[in-house]
């Protein structure tokens, strides 16, 4: 970083390891070596006057007690601004006010807990760095497959970025036994793997769907190479329709039972080509039922009725009341289904997204980060909710379009009875067969050939088959 102008660089750190002290001072070196405007930027303007501009290290030495004086001109407490005698400027600000960085053209950066940030704060001094020569350094612990697990990653595949993962295990701070005596004094297992170890699959406690029930679907193994195990359940389509004008994801998700097949997203596309592209899936995948985001996607409905497919067609309002107990509206009911499913006996397959959306392995890495971002809410009433994209964004999250594709699939319960195959009863297959199949699918692994045989030619269930 002292020889390279331009670097990036990600350092993912385990708590209690001195990050900010540190990066302090890189900052400070750098503010020397060239005159000019340095940042140093955390979470929320007032949480970084505490913890930089007013706080210090474990032995009590304040942060800004780091800077040696004799390079030090002025300091400015109101505005966190420190003048150097050599013309360079140090100022701490939030990332909550990102709006006051527009047009700063600032040589270097740090972003302090970088996973907590409004990562709209890069994203406005980036193109002034990128015609100066200026770096940027970000630091943080994981909070979840969010930005900083997007950027981490993205780190880790490009030779230009500096990229360090650490856990304490690597670092042996805190000890095992301070770690033990916080367990013992109520720290949740979860927070322990996030905050001492850096696991990017920790999940809060309060999220809706906890990452450690998504992680096995994507997983090799959770792949279900037989198709017999998914193939007589219904085709569904759910389609989240795109605030296109706040770059929001038009979405299709295709679900056959705990099978996904593919999920395809679209920015910047209007409705009547989002429709048309619908009808174009319906005609390759034959779906029993399309379940279609009805809050902005009315006209995506008219269009795909005057097509011929009204008997397919469902429009689903996310804030229709539901009459299933404890839950707030349908949007709920999606959510809660969905999480249902994921902790069904036998794991859903979300394997090979990204080959089916040909997504260059964005799609599964999306859908996991957006599933497992929402909070899970409970209201006066004690009614189950799904935190609001107004929520999400507060806290720098994208609306979570990928992951509504896939709750819409989960709008109406649609089982394999319902949907019975015309080439089926031909042969001989009855609804009860199959959902004697569904039910033993859900149970137990089972010869499903051997047990469609025993049905059709009179043998007793259980004498062999199985």
């Amino acid at each position: 970083m002292q020889d390279k102008p331009g670097l990036r660089a990600v350092t993912i750190w385990p708590r209690r390891n001195g990050k900010d002290l540190i990066d302090l001072n890189i900052l400070i070196a750098k503010a020397v070596q060239r005159v000019g405007l340095y940042l140093y930027i955390g979470p929320l303007h007032t949480q970084t006057r505490q913890i930089v501009w007013l706080g210090g290290t474990n032995e009590g030495r304040k942060f800004l007690d780091y800077f040696p004086q004799q390079i030090v001109k002025a300091k400015r407490n109101s505005v966190m601004e420190i003048d150097l005698f050599n013309g360079s400027m140090i100022k701490v600000v939030g990332s909550d006010q990102y709006d006051s960085l527009m047009g700063l053209n600032a040589l270097g950066a740090i972003f302090t807990e970088y996973s907590l940030q409004r990562p709209e704060a890069w994203q406005y001094i980036r193109p002034m760095m990128a015609a100066n020569g200026g770096w940027a350094k970000f630091n943080g612990t994981p909070r979840g497959m969010n930005h900083f697990y997007h950027m981490f990653r993205m780190a880790q595949r490009n030779d230009s970025w500096f990229c360090q993962y650490l856990t304490r295990d690597d670092t042996n701070v805190p000890t095992l036994e301070a770690i033990e005596e916080e367990r013992n004094g109520g720290m949740k297992e979860s927070l322990i793997q996030q905050e001492f170890y850096c696991s990017w699959e920790a999940s809060s406690e309060d999220v809706f769907i906890p990452l450690d029930v998504i992680a096995p679907t994507i997983k090799p193994e959770a792949e279900l190479n037989d198709p017999s195990l998914y193939n007589f359940e219904p085709r569904i389509l759910g389609c989240d329709v795109a605030y296109a004008a706040k770059g929001d994801k038009a979405t299709i998700c295709y679900r056959q039972g705990r099978k996904v097949h593919f999920l395809r997203w679209y920015q910047g596309m209007d409705n009547m080509a989002f429709a048309d592209e619908i009808a174009r899936f319906i005609r390759i995948v034959k779906p029993h039922i399309v379940n279609i985001d009805a809050g902005r996607g009315e006209g995506v409905i008219s269009r795909l009725e005057q097509l011929g497919y009204q008997d397919l067609v469902r429009g689903v309002h996310f804030g229709g009341k539901v009459y299933e107990e404890g839950i707030y509206n349908m949007k709920a009911l999606m959510w809660m289904r969905t999480l249902e499913w994921f902790m069904s006996p036998n794991i859903p397959d979300m394997t090979n997204l990204d080959e089916a959306a040909h997504s260059n392995g964005l799609a599964e890495e999306l859908l996991v980060k957006e599933l497992s971002t929402p909070f899970l809410q409970l209201d006066e009433k004690n009614q189950v909710r799904v935190e609001a994209k107004s929520s999400l964004k507060a806290r720098g999250e994208d609306s979570p379009d990928l992951a509504e594709g896939l709750t819409l699939t989960f709008a109406e319960e649609i089982f394999a009875d319902d949907v019975l195959d015309p080439r089926l009863e031909e042969l001989g297959i009855t609804a009860d067969m199959l959902e004697s199949i569904a039910t033993l699918n859900n149970e137990e692994n089972y010869d499903v050939l051997g047990y469609m045989d025993s049905l059709t030619n009179g043998s007793p269930v259980g004498s062999g088959s199985l």
